[in-house]
This record gives C-alpha cells, structure tokens and sequence, in this order.
C-alpha cells in the first residue's frame, strides 16, 4: 500500500544521493554498471534524434527489477525526473511512458527544447542499483524556400511557391503561409491552394496579379520559418511601327525598317535596320 510505496521511494532517493556523490565523471556511453546487462534489453548509449518542438521518448525496457523501481536522472545536474510512474520534476513536459508488457520505462520529453539534449540515466533500484544511458540529440528543423530571395514572374502566370523542410523527423502538424501579415492557406477568392507532405508545402495560385507581389512567409509548427519576396510584374506591351523607307544615293538603295519594341514604355522609340541593296534590284 502507501507505506510499501512510500519504503520504496525512500530507497530510491537513497541510491539516487548515493550515486550524485560518487566521483564518476568519465563517458557515460561506455560505462555500465555491473550486471546491467541481464537487467536491460535496451542497448546501452542507445542515442535518440529529436527536433524541437517535437516529442522525444528515450527507451528503457528492463527484463526484470524484481521489486526494484525504475526512475530517470538527467545526468547534466544529477536531476530526478520520474520515480516509477510519478513524475518526479516541476517540469511537467517530463513523464513515464510505460508498456506493461513489454516492461517498458521510456522517459517521454514534450516540446523538446536545445537545452534537453545530453545524457539520460535509466536506473533499477536493485542491490547495488544497476543503470544504462540514453543520449538525446536535438536538432533544429529549418524551411526552406525555393528561389529565395527574390522571385520574379509575370502578371496572369502562374505563382507556385515550394517550401522544403530540412533536419526533419517527423512531419509538421500545420504549415502556414503568409501574404505579408496575413495568413492565406483558405483564400480561395484568390485562386490560393496549398499542398504537401511530410517533407515540403506548396503554395499555388493560379493567375498572379500586381496585388500578389510582396513578401510570402513559410510557417511550419516544427521548423524554422522561411521566406521570400515576389515581383509580379506588368505583361509588356507591344507597339509595332512597321513602315519602310526608300532613298537611292547613287547605286545603291537604302531601305529602313523599323521592328517592335519590347522596352515596357508606353510610347517605345522603334529599333531601326539599315539594308543596303544594289539600285538594279528595286
């Protein structure tokens, strides 16, 4: 009952002050107590690789404690985290994660933080206690626009904007994109749509206007923001000044043509060609 918990507890924080005191300081990954190996089936130096803002679960399947308890102790400050199936930390992102039949006694770290990675001890409260380590490894997830900086396209095209996620390891519960300040993945009345996977987002629509130009910003719930900035550009106009020209200086004749211009202005200088022809072919 409660006492039977309460003796156990005890004994716990007992062998945990013990081992704070004790003068090993070497590499975690290569020690092992003694006999820990008939005691876990999880490897030890097991290393798990989270990202931020995901959920992280360190593995500790024990094969048998007998009436020992399982608890996990950061190493970085000798920490108590869980004692059992009590979270032992104010830290509330920290549980058990406990399969019954698989004896499993993952240590289970929500919105994982820089600060979180390092060594993890897995302790049994045996006779001497018996512990294996878990490194956790965090990495930041970064987005990625396509074509960033500047991106130019011409007014009635196409906008297709791809956001690419890197460092991932799982995929992002959401990921917004916006106009400048507004969020736009439902616009429709603007002929948005937005597609993706596990790995990237997509964002199309299907006629750019001169409104569409500004900067767009990539959001993943996981990852670092992107973002880039679109030049929609006026189609050019094209004003055609076609007309020859004939003047004869001598023997030969001297035929101007002028030919469109592309130059965007409203009132474009026309380019010229001079050809030269013998007078006997006019």
């Amino acid at each position: 009952g409660s006492d039977q918990n309460d003796g156990l507890l005890v004994r716990e924080e007992r062998s945990y002050e013990s081992r704070r005191g004790s003068k090993h300081r070497g590499d975690l990954g290569n020690h092992l107590a003694p006999g820990a190996s008939g005691v876990f089936a999880t490897d030890n130096s097991t290393v798990v690789t989270a990202q931020t803002a995901s959920t992280a679960t360190l593995p500790c399947v024990v094969r048998k404690f007998g009436n020992g308890v399982v608890s996990w102790i950061r190493r970085k400050d000798y920490h108590l985290l869980t004692v059992g199936l009590a979270t032992y930390s104010s830290d509330d992102r920290f549980l058990v994660e406990h399969i019954r039949h698989l004896q499993m006694w993952g240590l289970q770290i929500k919105y994982v933080q820089p600060r979180d990675a390092g060594w993890y001890e897995c302790q049994v409260s045996t006779h001497p206690p018996t512990s294996i380590f878990v490194e956790l490894r965090v990495i930041e997830a970064t987005a990625e626009l396509v074509g960033s900086p500047d991106l130019h396209i011409k007014s009635g095209s196409t906008l297709r904007l791809v956001c690419k996620l890197h460092q991932s390891t799982e995929a992002p519960v959401y990921v917004f994109w916006y106009h400048e300040e507004k969020m736009i993945n439902y616009d429709k009345e603007r002929g948005v749509s937005v597609h993706g996977d596990k790995s990237s987002s997509s964002l199309v629509i299907a006629e750019a206007q001169k409104s569409d130009s500004g900067n767009y910003s990539c959001v993943p719930s996981n990852a670092k923001p992107a973002s880039i900035n679109v030049h929609v550009l006026n189609a050019r106009k094209q004003k055609f000044r076609i007309f020859t020209e004939g003047a004869s200086f001598g023997d030969t004749l001297f035929v101007v043509l002028a030919f469109p211009s592309f130059s965007g202005e409203e009132d474009p200088s026309p380019l010229f060609r001079v050809i030269e022809t013998p007078e006997n072919t006019k």
